[in-house]
Parts: structure tokens; C-alpha cells; sequence
């Protein structure tokens, strides 16, 4: 990942969206450092479209509403609802009302869903709001009980006063608005000097090399730690293409997007605030945005979009091995081996580069023509991953801006953003203090249980998919009977020891705090360089509002950051925990089996296990999926939907929901009404348009109330429950089903 640390997790301008593409899946990459981890969070882009004529619509889905209301009624909504298809984008504000209503049978999360998606007012700082974001609220409510908890750093187990030291040091630095000011961005212009004055490329390399860019600015190519993709057991150095500031995505560069031209509006403010900050305006400063853009234009043909990125063969595609030599051979001029060289990374002996033409090309752009591109892209990472690290004119002014992006009016009050931090860079700390204090064994072994439950229905499924011949039916069952199951919480941890923060009251810093933090993480990473993986350490946060599949070590991962009273409690009816955390245990499960896990194996390295046969009628299955997705029009203005981006999600959440039915068959009287209202449910979210629009050309989830209905209208329960028939919104004929299992 790209050496952005201030930008990574420090800003946290757009954190908020992070949780709707979080749920479910989105596992974080394993042994990922702390300050790249968040340039995930930038990246929003690209797509395809076309109205399907052959999916089933119901011109009246809506039949209370005579046309003419209709379109008095549009006018005052955020878009147009007669252009959409199959169902009206219902989870964007503003367009539900009393009038756009609807039966089940027509629109299942649109009926569910209907007063609270009319009533729900977004909270300040954040661009949406759903229910299951009282997952959220309870771990935040707990966690600030930690935050203020001072007896804590008494504790005489030394863990947990270490880890209490760290959360509290880093929130009350955060918040420590007179010290910060204090320091402004003093630190940081030597170092702004240094890279204005470069006269040459010689003098750029020398920058690049630099510490203080190491710590405070950006190098071209993402280098950080992974997981060999040959034998998921051994670690490797990852090489990524660059960064790509203006948009976060290749494609867009080609062909901007609305997104992309609200993100440029976004990219561009943050930076001419700072450069103004550091002396530079007008038409001096106008050049180096121009000149930073121009590189990017430059670079951006070479890299993969993020459409490409999900594409079937990008898996394999991303599977270069190299060594320093190969490197020092394939870019003797650009520096990178001499940048992996001095900080530790050549040591590694397994080295992977994930885009070998962009490495090539960016050698080749690496030259005296291009010395000012250079120096403005530098300057541009630099400058804007600094804001939320240095005083609070930078920090209140990037929030503004980033409400402006995500179209919201308040900020979140800073003491949220302070806890935010804290979690961002000592997830683990929070954890080990909340088990002992919140979870107990009976939690994970009910969790553990409707786990196993789960998998071993998957095996049923397996044995009964026809399309499978009995070498890869064998296959599959193998991978599944090897499926770790992480539930609840690990019982072993990362060691947090190699950090320290100086707290307030001794003379602690903000900006030291990070710094320290940052050394501490690529200390971490050296330490693993050449050795083994430790799967007993999961790798991930608890506390998040998510669950994953982990196709490294083929695990699935249900954890308390997603408990709530929508998703799981231990006293909810069977109908409701199938509907809802049964449904995402079992969408974790399907992940191992969807476009992307199918191509790892049962010790989570990627290997072929299929047979030609068997692969080509599961892509046949999948580009159903595709063409389902490619043909939803969910916006007025244009913005494409794309099956590509969404189908491993959308094959997990239908084969989720049949894992679900298929264990509801062997209980006597199962409600199947609870069970499709508690699924509806969970996926309830409404926030702004912008927002919606972000999340399309990034997300590989679908929007929330496809995922609603469209898994529903896969099964012949939801039909009958609800004596769906054809002409109605719900109807899918059977031959026009698209679950893949």
C-alpha cells in the first residue's frame, strides 16, 4: 500500500461510507500497516448499463398512484423513480413518502422498510443511516466507558494498562486542540521546502528516499506486507501501482464519472487550502494542481480501474513473482528498489508485483519532462494527508469539505472523530478490553454452533448441485470441511508492545504520537518479512460492523461489531437469527465458492480445484448474475450499475439465503414471514445521493435494497408466502433466476 501515512487512517474524511461498504465480505487485506489500510477508503469509480427489457417490471408497481400524481410527485423527490427498474431506488433520502408505498409482493424492502425509510434523519457527520448501525452505537457506547475508565492504566494486568495507555493517550492527544495549535505545521516545512526546491530529477529521487517522506509524504508504488497468494502460509512483500490522488480510480481518468467530478472538486479544495497554508497561491499554485493532475493522466492508462480489478481473471493477473533483481532490470531509473532497499523491504524473499505494465510505464515517465509533475504529486500527497494530523483550521476545514462531497450539512462532533482514531489505530487494544469486560463464552459457543450448523447445510447444498461433477463436488466439500470457523473472538493477538505514546499530561503531542505510531508499524512488518503466518491471530478488528470471509486462510469471521437488535440477540425466534446473521453466516460461507474464492483451494492458496467443464458452466451461472445487475437502473442521471463490481456479493447473498431456507425446511411451522421481514430489515439504510452514487462506482456490494429483494425473489418460499404471481413487482419466473448454488 502506498506510503500515505497521514492520509490513511489519520483523516477519516470519508469513514463513514467505509461502513456501507464493510458489510459483509469486505474482508481488510492481512498484515496490511495501519497508515495504508485507509486508502481503501478513496477509491470510488467506474461501470456499465443498458435497460433490460426481458426483467420482469410491473408498469403500475405502484398502482395507488394515478400517472399524473406520479409526476407531480417526482418533482419534488431527489430523482425521477419512472426511469428506474426493477424497483424504485428507495435508499436514498427523500424518496420515500406516504405516497410511494407498496405490498410486499411488489417491493419487499420498500414494504418492510416504509416508515422508518420516510421518518430517518441522518446524524451529524455521518451520509447515511441504518438500522443496523445500532451495532455501531453499542460498541462506540462501550468503548467511550474505556476511553474515560482511568483505573484502567492501574490495572495490574499489564496488557490491559498498556492497551487503556494507548486508546486514552491517542484520543485525548486528538483532542487536544491548544497543543496542536500550538504546533500548526511548523514540522512539516522543511520538509514542503525540500520539495519545492527540487531541480531535478536527481534532487526528486533524493526526496522520495527521504524519511520525511517516508513518514510524511507519498511514494509512487504501494509497498507493504501480504500474504503469498501460492502458499497462503508464507508472507511476501506486495508491490501496488500509484496512488491516484484526484480520483482514487484508473477509469476515471478516461471517462469521469459524477462521482468522480464531485471527488475532483473535493481532492482539489484540500489541496489549495494547504498549498494557500504554505504560502503558495494564485497562479503558482494553480500550476501545481494542474501539473499533479497531469502526471496522474499520465500514469492512470497503465493502471487497472477498480471495474478491472474485479473482473474473473484479475486474481490471477495480479500474480507476479519477482525478485530485487527483476525490479532494478524493470525500473532502472524510477527507485523503487533502492526506496525497498533502504527500508527494509528487499529483504524479503518473496516479493509480488501486482501490475508489471504500470511498473514499466512509470519507469519510462520517470524523466526530466515530467520534474514538475513530480514535485506537484509529492506535494499533493503530502499536503493533503496532513490535514487531519495538524491543527484545527486544517481539520475543520477538511470536514467541510468532505460534507460537501458526501452531501451533508454537519460535522461529526470531534469526540466522535477522537474515538474513531483511537479504534483506527489500536483496534486490538479496544478488543481485548471489551471481551473481558462485555463477552463470555456461552456468545461464542451459540455463534460457534449456528456457524457449524451452517456449513454442514452447505454441504447438503454441494451434494445436491447438479452442474458439479463428482471431481469437483469433492473438491468443493474438501474446501468447505477445512472452513475455520472464527467466532466471537480469537484467543491470541498481534503484540501491541511496539508502541508507546507519550499521554497529555507528560508533554504528549499529537503529531509525535503519530509518528511513533507509524515507526512502530513498519517495525511490525519487518518482523514478519520471510516468516510464517500465524493463523490463530484472525487479523481483524471485532468491533467492526461487519463479518468476513477470508479466502487466505479459508475462514469465516462472525464477530460482535455486527451484533444488534436487527442483526442477532440470543433470545430472538429462529425465523428472525436465520433471516438475519443466519443469512450473512451463510453469505460468508458462499463466499469460498463465489467468483473470486472459487479460485483459492482449502489452505487458502490459489489453485485451480475445478474442471474446465465445471468452471465454464459455474462462469456460465455467473454472467447471469452480471447481466442481471448490468441492466438495473437505480439513478436518473445516468450513473451505470455494474454487475462485474457486485457479483461475488450478489452470489453470496443469494446463496446465503438458500443455505438459510434449506435449514428452515427441518423446523415444523417455520414463519417464513418473520423470516423475509427480518432479511429486509437488516439491509434498511437510506443516506444522500452522493453518497449512493459513491458507493456504485466502488462498492462490490449491491445497494441495500437490492440485496433485499433480489435474493428474495430467487426462491419459490418468498412466492408462496406471499402468493406472489406474475405481474407483480417480485415476480421472477424460475427459468429467470440467477443464484449460482
Amino acid at each position: 500500500m502506498q506510503q500515505r501515512k497521514w492520509k490513511s487512517r489519520v483523516s477519516l474524511l470519508l469513514t463513514t461510507l467505509m461502513l456501507v461498504m464493510a458489510l459483509t465480505g469486505c474482508r481488510p487485506d492481512i498484515g496490511q500497516s495501519l497508515a495504508a489500510v485507509s486508502d481503501q477508503v478513496e477509491a470510488f469509480t467506474a461501470a456499465t448499463t443498458a435497460v433490460c427489457e426481458s426483467l420482469p417490471q410491473k408498469e403500475t408497481v405502484y398502482e395507488e398512484q394515478a400517472a399524473e400524481e406520479e409526476q407531480t410527485a417526482s418533482a419534488s423527490l431527489p430523482m425521477d423513480p419512472s426511469v428506474m427498474t426493477p424497483w424504485i431506488n428507495t435508499n436514498v433520502i427523500g424518496m420515500v413518502t406516504d405516497d410511494i408505498n407498496a405490498e410486499v409482493k411488489d417491493d419487499l424492502f420498500l414494504s418492510v422498510n416504509h416508515d422508518w425509510l420516510r421518518d430517518v434523519e441522518l446524524r451529524p457527520g455521518y451520509p447515511l443511516e441504518m438500522q443496523l448501525l445500532q451495532a455501531t452505537d453499542i460498541v462506540q457506547e462501550r468503548c467511550e466507558e474505556i476511553l474515560a475508565d482511568k483505573t484502567l492504566l492501574e490495572s495490574p494486568d499489564p496488557e490491559t494498562a498498556h492497551d487503556a495507555s494507548l486508546v486514552q493517550g491517542i484520543y485525548e492527544l486528538f483532542l487536544d486542540w491548544d497543543k496542536r495549535n500550538e504546533v500548526g505545521i511548523t514540522p512539516f516545512e522543511p520538509f514542503v521546502e525540500r520539495i519545492l526546491a527540487a531541480g531535478s530529477m536527481e534532487d526528486v529521487t533524493d526526496v522520495l528516499l527521504s524519511e520525511e517522506n517516508f513518514y510524511y509524504g507519498i511514494f509512487p508504488a504501494g509497498v507493504g506486507l501480504g500474504v503469498n497468494a501460492l502458499d497462503s502460509s508464507l508472507y511476501e512483500i506486495d508491490i501496488k501501482p500509484t496512488s491516484l490522488l484526484t480520483y482514487g480510480d484508473a477509469g476515471e481518468y478516461a471517462n469521469e464519472s459524477a462521482n468522480g467530478a464531485r471527488y475532483k472538486v473535493y481532492t482539489d479544495t484540500l489541496f489549495g487550502y494547504m498549498l494557500n497554508r504554505f504560502g503558495i497561491e494564485g497562479a503558482e499554485a494553480d500550476k501545481y494542481m494542474a501539473d499533479a493532475f497531469a502526471l496522474e493522466s499520465l500514469i492512470a492508462p497503465y493502471e487497472k480501474s477498480t471495474l478491472d480489478k474485479y473482473a474473473p481473471t484479475a486474481l490471477q493477473e495480479s500474480i507476479n513473482p519477482v525478485t530485487m533483481e527483476d525490479i532494478r532490470e524493470m525500473s532502472p531509473v524510477f527507485p523503487l528498489a533502492d526506496y525497498m532497499e533502504r527500508y527494509g523491504y528487499a529483504d524479503s524473499e518473496l516479493i509480488n508485483l501486482e501490475e508489471p505494465g504500470w511498473l514499466l510505464a512509470l519507469n519510462d515517465l520517470y524523466n526530466e519532462d515530467n520534474l514538475d509533475g513530480f514535485k506537484a504529486y509529492i506535494l499533493k500527497g503530502t499536503l493533503t494527508s496532513m490535514t487531519s494530523a495538524i491543527d484545527e483550521e486544517a481539520y475543520r476545514f477538511a470536514r467541510k469539505a468532505a460534507n460537501q462531497y458526501q452531501g451533508i450539512s454537519e460535522s461529526m462532533p470531534d469526540d466522535q472523530i477522537a474515538y474513531q482514531i483511537a479504534m483506527a489505530y489500536f483496534p486490538f487494544c479496544f478488543d481485548r478490553i471489551y471481551i473481558d469486560r462485555y463477552l463470555s463464552e456461552e456468545i461464542r459457543d451459540e455463534i460457534r454452533t449456528l456457524c457449524q450448523d451452517a456449513v454442514d447445510t452447505y454441504r447438503e447444498m454441494l451434494s445436491e448441485t447438479e452442474w458439479l461433477s463428482e471431481e469437483t463436488r469433492n473438491e468443493a466439500v474438501n474446501k468447505l470441511d477445512h472452513m475455520t470457523i472464527h467466532a466471537v473472538y480469537p484467543d491470541k493477538w498481534e503484540d501491541d508492545s511496539v508502541y508507546n505514546i507519550t499521554p497529555k499530561e507528560e508533554g504528549g503531542v499529537y503529531l509525535d504520537a503519530i509518528l511513533s505510531i507509524l515507526k512502530g508499524s513498519h517495525e511490525r512488518v519487518l518482523s514478519k518479512l520471510n516468516g510464517m503466518v500465524d493463523r490463530e491471530i484472525w487479523g481483524i478488528n471485532i468491533l467492526d460492523t461487519n463479518a468476513y470471509y477470508n479466502p487466505e486462510d479459508n475462514s469465516i469471521n462472525i464477530i460482535p461489531g455486527f451484533f444488534c437488535d436487527v442483526s442477532y440477540r440470543s433470545d430472538m425466534p429462529i425465523e428472525e437469527k436465520y433471516g438475519a446473521l443466519g443469512t450473512v453466516i451463510g453469505h460468508e460461507i458462499s463466499h469460498a465458492f463465489d467468483t473470486n474464492g472459487a479460485q483459492y483451494d482449502a489452505d487458502g492458496n490459489v489453485a485451480n480445484w475445478w474442471t474446465d467443464e465445471d468452471y465454464a458452466a459455474f462462469s456460465q451461472r455467473a454472467q447471469k448474475v452480471v447481466d442481471f445487475y448490468d441492466n438495473v437502473v437505480a439513478f436518473d442521471d445516468g450513473t451505470p450499475y455494474s454487475g462485474q463490481l457486485v457479483q461475488t456479493e450478489a452470489i453470496a447473498d443469494m446463496a446465503g439465503m438458500k443455505c438459510m431456507l434449506k435449514m428452515a425446511e427441518k423446523i415444523e411451522g417455520f414463519d417464513y414471514d418473520a423470516f423475509f421481514r427480518a432479511n429486509a430489515r437488516l439491509w434498511s439504510l437510506a443516506e444522500t445521493l452522493q453518497s449512493e452514487e459513491a458507493a456504485v462506482m466502488s462498492d462490490p456490494h449491491p445497494l441495500n435494497y437490492l440485496r433485499a429483494n433480489v435474493g428474495a425473489q430467487q426462491f419459490d418460499e418468498f412466492m408462496e408466502t406471499y402468493d406472489v404471481q406474475e405481474g407483480d413487482g417480485m415476480y421472477l419466473a424460475p427459468e429467470d433466476r440467477i443464484g449460482v448454488w
